[in-house]
């Protein structure tokens, strides 16, 4: 008997180590700061920026709508609210490069009118990921929507990532080009209605699929911002 026993745990010995963040039930995440992200975190936010200012400029080309600035199916929003609940406070530099740049200076928006325009995608981005960090482990939901496809975290995803920060957002983002002379004031709530309501419908399809599917394995590769920035 001893000698199985020790066999055994000799086998275990062996098996290779679990990967930083299996154990995904066991992690905390929260909004304190307490220092700088890993190499591997770090990567892994400036490839989700580069792929959001990039999914955000062929938006807007490639599916316009009647009104400058502002795409009839904005597929970025999709994976930018994923890539904001995931990277903790880095949710604010996504959003602002992706919309400043992407959405932005690269349509042609002026300099002027681009740099307060980046800060609609702050709130689009940053208040789904703050919602999440503070309500949903005080409910016994996952903080980066790893329970999405329960009816409860679908319901939480609606009220805290899809509702609220997309229609603040397009109310924000159209008031913005309004005040810059980009749109004509009479066509400000037919550009709202179009930027609120398909990027809800895009945030629910591909936001989900990314939060059900993507979510636990960038978890497990310990790519998650546990904390504000690390």
């Amino acid at each position: 008997m001893d000698e199985s026993m020790q066999k055994f745990t000799e086998e275990r010995r062996d098996e290779p180590p679990a990967i930083e963040g299996s154990a995904s039930t066991s992690i905390r995440y929260s909004l304190r700061f307490t220092g700088a992200p890993t190499l591997q975190q770090l990567v892994a936010v400036a490839v989700a920026t580069a792929v959001y200012t990039v999914l955000s400029w062929l938006a807007v080309i490639g599916l316009p709508s009647p009104f400058f600035g502002v795409s009839a199916i904005f597929l970025a929003i999709g994976f930018g609210i994923p890539f904001g609940i995931w990277f903790g406070g880095w949710a604010f530099v996504i959003g602002y490069i992706g919309n400043f740049i992407g959405a932005g200076l690269l349509i042609g928006t002026p300099l002027l009118n681009a740099i307060p325009f980046g800060a609609a995608d702050i709130i689009q981005l940053g208040l789904p990921m703050l919602l999440y960090r503070i309500f949903a482990p005080r409910i016994g939901l996952s903080a980066i929507g790893k329970d999405i496809l329960t009816v409860r975290g679908f319901l939480f995803f609606l009220a805290c990532a899809v509702i609220p920060n997309n229609i603040l957002g397009a109310l924000y983002g159209n008031g913005i080009l309004v005040a810059g002379g980009l749109l004509k004031p009479e066509v400000y709530l037919p550009s709202v209605v179009i930027w609120a309501l398909s990027n809800m419908i895009i945030t629910i399809i591909i936001g989900t699929a990314l939060l059900a599917g993507i979510g636990p394995i960038v978890e497990r590769f310990g790519l998650t911002i546990r904390n504000l920035f690390n």
